[in-house]
């Protein structure tokens, strides 16, 4: 055999060798059991569950969303010579901060803002005598009620006996808070009014309905009868809007540990008759002074 022939066969061969050689497959991984990912997808859920609470416990405050123009549930009064937001709501709120061991710290603002403020993170909860309506119940989560009163009507002194039915109020101006349960009923329950008049503080409506830019304002009854009794020109009037379903506290969707622990505190107070001695206190309280 030749030189020639001798050196095709030897790189024929080589060829074959290197075409035959593979990659060794990858092992296969170790199957995982089942339980596995399920129980730390548990563990994640449990944390995030608690993840609220440590957060305002690290900060050492939990910051409450309000609206100071509703006594008794929430208004300005003057303290040892200065001016504090007070309220059976607040007093409410505080049960809360101790129980969570925190500080309160206190915003007050205008009731239509306060859902776009907890949804944005700017709050921790709002006590603000808010109903849990559908459409709020849409961007929020809710503590169980704790305090339910009759819808009623604010009306100057002398037209008291005037202004005693629902259908009295057929072509009246009729005042209420914006985004509120009461701006519902000036929608749903008065028919034919002159007009309807919404502002954000209600302070800014009992200023139009002395001043006869308006002829009454739809409130829960606590507040109606504390704007009375703060003013001797105005009066409740007979006119009944019937039972609201109850006010509850607001906090951001997704903190299932907040409440929780909102709700405890709420049982607590109700099972103790703290939220009874509450508004006694407050009504008594804005009784004594001229509502800011």
């Amino acid at each position: 055999m030749n030189l020639v022939l001798i050196m095709m066969l030897v790189i024929t061969m080589l060829i074959t060798a290197c075409g035959g050689q593979q990659e060794a497959a990858p092992e296969p991984e170790e199957p995982v059991e089942n339980g596995t990912t399920e129980e730390a997808s548990g563990e994640e859920a449990e944390e995030a569950l608690g993840a609220k609470i440590q957060e305002i416990q690290d900060e050492g405050k939990i910051v409450l969303g309000t609206a100071a123009d509703y006594p008794p549930y929430e208004f300005i009064a003057e303290i040892d010579g200065e001016l504090q937001v007070v309220g059976f709501d607040i007093d409410i709120a505080r049960e809360i901060a101790n129980d969570l061991g925190v500080e309160l710290e206190i915003r007050d603002m205008d009731f239509d803002g306060l859902l776009a403020a907890l949804v944005a993170g700017n709050i921790d909860f709002i006590v603000a005598g808010m109903v849990p309506t559908e459409e709020r119940r849409e961007s929020v989560d809710f503590s169980m009620p704790y305090y339910a009163a009759e819808q009623r009507f604010l009306v100057r002194a002398e037209d008291v006996d005037e202004l005693n039915t629902i259908d009295s109020l057929e072509g009246k101006r009729i005042g209420a808070q914006m985004s509120t349960v009461q701006e519902t009923i000036a929608e749903e329950m008065i028919e034919n009014p002159a007009e309807r008049r919404y502002l954000s503080r209600i302070n800014d409506l009992v200023m139009d309905l002395k001043s006869g830019r308006i002829d009454g304002i739809v409130l829960v009854g606590p507040v109606a009868s504390a704007y009375a009794s703060a003013d001797p020109d105005l009066e409740m009037s007979d006119i009944s809007f019937g039972q609201e379903d109850g006010v509850a506290i607001a906090v951001a969707k997704g903190n299932e540990d907040l409440v929780a622990a909102i709700d405890d505190t709420l049982q607590r107070l109700i099972d103790n008759d703290m939220i009874d001695e509450f508004i006694a206190e407050a009504t008594a309280l804005a009784d004594e002074q001229q509502v800011q």
